[in-house]
């Protein structure tokens, strides 16, 4: 039997390894042993000896599973009337992939994650096929995937950032067509998976294309490919939060020493405070929220009206 006190007290120390495992005992109101607590503590600090399994081998139900492998897809988040978000994606490695869903905070924690990415996941459970992480996993990076500009491109699939040089727009209804450019040489690029999403595409903007063919002569963004965006528009802000004012109607952000206003609905929706129940003070909660986000990195959308500039999308990273 491994000795779990032992191995905390390598890290923390024996007074402090024994603190922790007191402490941990309380946090169960009492219902732990001490061997049960210090086996906890060691899981969480990553000190146990675990086995990472093939994802070809994992069963229905199986507890305290260890993976590694590659993001091969990324599904859109999903937002719930009860406030609550998931968000799934594909890991794969050379035995078979498998689907992992995420909630809430860890579904949020994979937002700079990418297509390619080399990703572990530790103490996750199945259910339904689905791997899923409780409150003992743990999600690691173990390696980025390579982002090529359009002067560095290799055959296969890929990852590329470039700026929108050209938009040649749709070719029938199978496919659209735009060209990006890293200043130094050009590639043409054609989305044959809901072509559509090229619709939105300005020349200026910049875009990541992951996990898209490149045949030597043309980057194809197809079914498992993603479209990020990023718009190189004067009407977008970025800074760190540094305050908020939130009233019924309105609200004033001061983000990177500028001055913001939005309406106080608009906010509920950037907050994703909408579930919340009616006779909650939204206002009130609003300006807690924001004031744990202090520091906080903002991205805005803002519109010129009336003299002020009118926050249209927020996001707070």
């Amino acid at each position: 039997m491994e000795d779990y006190f032992s191995l905390i007290s390598e890290k923390f120390g024996k007074d402090e390894a024994g603190k922790r495992i007191d402490a941990k005992i309380s946090s169960f109101s009492g219902l732990l042993t001490r061997e049960a607590a210090s086996k906890l503590i060691a899981a969480e600090e990553g000190l146990l000896k675990e086995e990472v399994l093939q994802i070809s081998g994992i069963k229905d139900g199986s507890k305290d599973v260890s993976i590694k492998g590659k993001i091969k897809k990324i599904h859109p988040m999903q937002e719930y009337r009860t406030g609550k978000r998931s968000r799934s994606f594909i890991l794969k490695d050379e035995t078979g992939e498998i689907e992992i869903k995420l909630w809430n905070d860890d579904a949020d924690s994979i937002r700079g994650f990418h297509l390619g990415d080399r990703m572990s996941i530790r103490n996750g459970y199945i259910r339904d096929g689905i791997l899923n992480i409780g409150y003992r996993g743990k999600i690691g990076m173990e390696g980025r995937e390579d982002v090529l500009s359009p002067s560095s491109l290799r055959v296969g699939t890929i990852s590329c950032r470039g700026e929108v040089s050209s938009i040649a727009g749709m070719g029938g209804s199978s496919y659209f067509s735009f060209s990006i450019t890293d200043g130094q040489k050009e590639a043409q690029v054609s989305i044959t998976h809901i072509p559509t999403r090229g619709e939105k595409l300005a020349v200026g903007d910049t875009v990541l294309l992951e996990g898209a063919e490149w045949d030597g002569k043309e980057l194809k963004a197809g079914e498992h490919s993603r479209l990020l965006v990023k718009r190189n528009s004067p009407n977008i802000f970025r800074g760190a939060l540094e305050g908020a004012e939130v009233g019924p109607e309105s609200a004033s952000l001061m983000v990177g020493g500028q001055e913001f206003s939005a309406h106080t609905a608009d906010l509920v929706k950037f907050l994703k405070l909408e579930g919340l129940k009616k006779d909650i003070d939204l206002p009130a909660v609003a300006t807690m929220k924001l004031g744990g986000m202090k520091g906080m990195g903002a991205t805005i959308l803002f519109e010129e009206k009336e003299g002020k500039r009118l926050v249209k999308e927020l996001t707070l990273r």
